[in-house]
């Protein structure tokens, strides 16, 4: 168990997180009983572990399908902050922060856009792979890190699950698409709720989350001390050897999330504050140059960002 100076309770919050992440909506009479509490114990713990931002409500993240298709930008522009604000005026964006590093601004889009400012790197988004972070320490996670380093070389390539899909995802009905700017940023919602928000019957609200892993991703994410704790950092990365940075970069104890602009490599760290805890992804990296297992990369870190 990995001491958090933001939980006070008995119960390990990791065990709370596997619990979930096994059944997302898992209700608290089952948790609790899973925990061996009362119910109203289990739903203090879970309503802390939310408010403390230790566990994140569960989301979800279409696949990239053409019917789909996400367009992610990162740009060089002059003033971020003025940018930032008229942003959220764009109804087509689904996310955009600000940014220090080889970008100042990013976008993610719904349709190809003409942004203003100079674009560093841009095109469609592939799949994601989201890890499940070992309770383990940052540090410890670190020396296992480092540790495989040694053989990296000898990894064994495995097909990469960073796709970026050809087809359209069919069928996909105006209902559908309802039930998933419903759901995508909270899959835990009342089934109740959900229909009183989409107009739609039971039976279509089952066969789509029943379905759900056909076009999407289930995000469920885990941060030890809390989100605030840790500072976002990306890195795009020129390699030919992405099932080896997913599986190195997956012993992490906070969540790693990967995905492709066109070639590049993305995957996106939440770094404790500690100078030791930010040097780890540099020094990695520097050894898989110097393996010659990663050609180029560079990063930013996101200061604030948005999402509608």
């Amino acid at each position: 168990m990995v001491e958090s100076t933001s939980w006070t309770h008995k119960c390990n919050p990791y065990d709370i997180y596997m619990l979930v992440v096994q059944d997302i909506r898992i209700p608290i009479t089952q948790l609790a009983r899973k925990l061996k509490v009362n119910p109203k114990t289990a739903d203090v713990w879970w309503n802390n572990a939310i408010k403390k931002q230790i566990i994140i409500t569960p989301r979800f993240r279409r696949k990239s399908f053409l019917n789909f298709r996400e367009y992610v930008y990162f740009l060089n522009v002059r003033d971020p902050h003025a940018l930032y604000e008229q942003c959220k005026k764009d109804g087509d964006l689904l996310y955009f922060s600000v940014q220090t590093g080889f970008a100042n601004f990013e976008i993610i889009s719904k349709c190809p856009i003409e942004p203003e400012g100079e674009i560093v790197l841009s095109g469609p988004r592939s799949d994601y792979y989201v890890s499940i972070p070992p309770d383990i320490t940052f540090k410890k996670a670190g020396e296992k890190l480092l540790k495989k380093l040694h053989t990296a070389e000898q990894f064994e390539p495995q097909n990469s699950p960073l796709l970026l899909r050809k087809e359209n995802y069919e069928p996909w009905d105006e209902k559908d698409e309802r039930l998933h700017e419903t759901l995508c940023n909270d899959l835990r919602k009342s089934f109740a709720q959900v229909m009183r928000e989409t107009h739609t019957y039971s039976d279509k609200i089952m066969k789509w989350f029943r379905s759900r892993d056909e076009f999407g991703h289930t995000v469920t994410m885990y941060f030890p001390q809390g989100l605030s704790s840790y500072l976002p950092a990306l890195f795009a990365i020129d390699t030919e050897h992405e099932s080896l940075m997913i599986h190195l970069f997956s012993e992490l104890s906070t969540p790693s999330v990967f995905f492709k602009v066109n070639d590049t490599f993305i995957m996106s760290i939440y770094l404790p504050f500690s100078l030791e805890d930010r040097s780890l992804i540099r020094k990695a990296l520097s050894v898989l140059q110097k393996k010659e297992l990663v050609n180029e990369y560079t990063n930013s870190i996101a200061e604030y960002g948005y999402r509608p």
